[in-house]
């Protein structure tokens, strides 16, 4: 994969590419433009940029401002690579497919997507707009999550499957497929649930495929990577399965990382990348009643690693209503007066305005809901670099 990569990457501040129409689609109320500018002006420069949203990923005005935010920082900023929280077997296996001249649609790129977005009508614009420039090379797509078991991802689900075993003796590639295809799908009789028996069978079967695929003879430079890469993920991703959950996120969060320098350490040196996640994967520290309690969690890896280089950006609103799994439609929380997201709007009509780091630093210590759809009172500049408010939040529309 990635061989169609290397074209020179963009640069800051050229001029615009000339779009096709469907990319108009992109484009976000006309209230919510300044707010966009704003917040373009405000990550332009730097090189890593982080999108969050709330937890429950069931914020519709945050996606359909995030799917244009993502537009002005490709066209007006140069960046070239976006990273979803999505499995990255299913976009390992999209950018093979692209290289290799296949054919590919917008719904191949929402499948290796995922769930959490794939069926939003906010989001389904992003498509196209990224698949026509991963095929022309000037945008890398990928994913940074090892969890297994989406809905509709045949590749990572059964195809990955076929082929990690499809090395290894008869009996043991027979009983190996069977045991991964149980666990993937999470197929296990009522009176006989998933043990640590199992999960012992997969680690001993994702041994024995990781010392074929280290000697298979059919694989060699970027596809023996990318197996051995994928082999790595679903171990870590089996690891976890009887671990706390605080050290489950934790954990998580980690391998979504070691994913992210993988990829990064394969992209042209001079590159400029968008990460897209929820919230409490991307702040600067993870929240503190989440995950290991201990700040652990993909946006301090790479704050760490990246400096005043990376930027994450939080997303919130005054009031509305929200999608909380099938059905439900919460409205937002009344917020406290002392509020981020009341302080921030106070005295404006604006629907929605950006709030940078010197700002957020000088507002202190009060309540946000940045991380939930409920409120917490922290130093917010400490995790986050700066936040957009919204007047109103709304659900997404679901195109199912």
């Amino acid at each position: 994969m990635f061989e169609t990569y290397h074209s020179p990457a963009l640069r800051c501040c050229r001029a615009p590419d000339v779009l096709p129409a469907y990319t108009q689609t992109l484009s976000t109320a006309r209230e919510d433009e300044k707010a966009l500018d704003a917040t373009t002006r405000g990550l332009c420069k730097v090189q890593v940029v982080m999108l969050g949203e709330i937890a429950t990923h069931g914020d519709g005005h945050t996606l359909a401002f995030k799917v244009a935010l993502v537009e002005r920082l490709v066209n007006r900023c140069g960046f070239d690579a976006v990273l979803f929280e999505a499995n990255q077997d299913e976009f390992i296996n999209l950018n093979q497919r692209i290289s290799w001249g296949e054919a590919v649609a917008p719904d191949d790129l929402l499948t290796a997507v995922g769930g959490l977005w794939k069926f939003y009508r906010e989001f389904t614009p992003l498509a196209p707009f990224l698949l026509e420039r991963a095929r022309s090379g000037k945008v890398f797509i990928g994913g940074l999550d090892d969890q297994l078991g989406q809905l509709g991802q045949n590749y990572a689900n059964d195809e990955m499957i076929a082929e990690f075993t499809s090395s290894l003796p008869l009996t043991e590639q027979q009983s190996c497929k069977a045991a991964f295809h149980q666990r993937v799908y999470y197929d296990y009789p009522a009176d006989k649930p998933y043990s640590k028996l199992d999960q012992s069978q997969i680690e001993t079967c994702l041994a024995k495929v990781d010392v074929a695929a280290h000697a298979d003879p059919t694989l060699n430079g970027r596809a023996k990577e990318d197996r051995l890469e994928m082999i790595s993920a679903t171990e870590r991703w089996i690891s976890r399965d009887f671990s706390p959950d605080g050290e489950n996120m934790a954990n998580r969060d980690r391998s979504m990382f070691q994913t992210f320098d993988w990829l990064e350490s394969r992209l042209p040196r001079k590159h400029k990348t968008i990460v897209w996640a929820a919230t409490v994967h991307i702040a600067k520290q993870g929240d503190p009643i989440w995950g290991d309690r201990a700040g652990t969690n993909l946006g301090s890896f790479i704050s760490r690693k990246y400096g005043n280089r990376a930027s994450s950006l939080g997303f919130s609103a005054l009031d509305g209503s929200f999608r909380q799994g099938k059905g439900r439609f919460p409205a937002i929380p009344v917020p406290p007066a002392d509020s981020i997201e009341v302080q921030a709007l106070r005295g404006t009509p604006a629907g929605a305005l950006y709030v940078g780091s010197k700002q957020l630093a000088a507002m202190g210590t009060r309540p946000g809901a940045f991380f939930y759809h409920s409120y917490q009172k922290l130093a917010w500049s400490t995790f986050l670099d700066g936040v957009v408010v919204f007047r109103t939040e709304r659900p997404p529309s679901d195109v199912r």
